[in-house]
């Protein structure tokens, strides 16, 4: 279950990222602030200094993106400093810092106001994941011998099918992650702009369709039944404008 300051902080787009054994973890949930309890390689003075920390984060005046105190405590034990005294503000955090990384309105990825595209955004869409605990989705992949983090602030849903081929069986999705898979017809969805939508991975989250892979499914569109009417694989689907999202992620914020 998330904490009541990790619901605030997620809410503002601000992610806390603590390395345990190879991995980070967000200490947002009574397991994760568990699994850095035990981890051997913070002393017992890490435990205070980070409850200080989030509660500062659940004040104004910081920005959105990710915060590493592990490292930041690290550096503070090296140089000696007095660590209940140590000012938790957002000038002193440095390299313990990241801008966000963002998904805009149109599926354009940037860290900070860099846009990322080419082999780079071919990586991270290739490590695209969804956190199912918190809600949010993130890129990780191995670095040095351990799994970098990045989550990632979303206006429109990160993964995108590009383009749907019909093969034997069904209607095949082709994700902006190089993934393949069959279209579950009853998670269509489309909304006041004419965005269309279907669930895609075990988790299913909202994929968005680009114009190319919208038009293969809506060419053949009716109006009828109340609203618009698609036919796949003998199976009548109906698009009312703002369904319901039953699925596991909200499509905006």
């Amino acid at each position: 279950m998330i904490t009541k300051t990790g619901h605030r902080l997620l809410e503002r787009w601000i992610y806390v990222l603590v390395k345990v054994k190879d991995a980070y973890v967000v200490p947002f949930t009574d397991e994760a602030l568990h699994q850095v309890a035990s981890d051997p390689g913070y002393d017992a003075a890490f435990g205070p200094f980070l409850h200080r920390f989030l509660s500062a984060l659940a004040t104004s005046g910081w920005p959105a993106g990710s915060y590493y105190p592990g490292g930041w405590f690290r550096r503070l034990r090296a140089s000696g400093d007095d660590l209940p005294s140590v000012a938790i503000v957002p000038e002193a955090l440095g390299a313990f810092f990241q801008e966000e990384m963002v998904v805009d309105p149109d599926g354009r990825w940037f860290v900070g106001r860099k846009a990322i595209s080419g082999k780079v955004l071919a990586y991270f869409l290739a490590n695209l994941h969804f956190d199912a605990a918190l809600q949010r989705y993130l890129i990780r992949y191995r670095l040095e011998g351990y799994f970098e983090t990045r989550y990632i602030h979303h206006y429109s849903p990160p993964f995108r099918v590009v383009r749907v081929t019909a093969e034997e069986g069904g209607v095949v999705l082709w994700l902006n992650n190089g993934d393949r898979e069959a279209l579950r017809p009853e998670t269509l969805r489309i909304d006041r702009n004419e965005r269309l939508y279907c669930a895609v991975l075990p988790e299913q989250v909202p994929a968005v369709f680009e114009e190319a892979a919208r038009w293969e499914i809506l060419k053949d569109v009716e109006e009828r039944k109340g609203g618009w009417v698609v036919t796949l694989s003998g199976q009548d689907i109906v698009l009312a404008a703002d369904m319901p999202w039953p699925y596991a992620d909200r499509i905006g914020a």
